[in-house]
């Protein structure tokens, strides 16, 4: 695997556009199953184990976050686009 050294900028924000939205999805699947066992009456049951999950995932999306270049903007289907 490259270092952040040995890759261009470019593909470094791509990366990290990657990162942000596999995060995104997770925290939204888990804060999904918290609902779930919240309506389903079983809260009691409720360990804080989606908790934890959701707040590393929150710390991760934040810590990823402070390295994306606001001015870089990632068309994803242009790559994929015939000449």
């Amino acid at each position: 695997m490259l270092s952040k050294a040995e890759m261009n900028e470019r593909d470094f924000q791509k990366l990290l556009q990657i990162a942000l939205t596999d995060l995104g999805l997770r925290q939204t699947m888990l804060e999904n199953e918290v609902s779930s066992v919240n309506e389903e009456m079983r809260s009691l049951e409720k360990d804080d184990k989606l908790d934890m999950q959701i707040r590393a995932v929150r710390q991760d999306y934040e810590h990823y976050h402070q390295f994306v270049n606001s001015n870089f903007k990632l068309d994803v289907a242009d790559q994929y686009r015939e000449s």
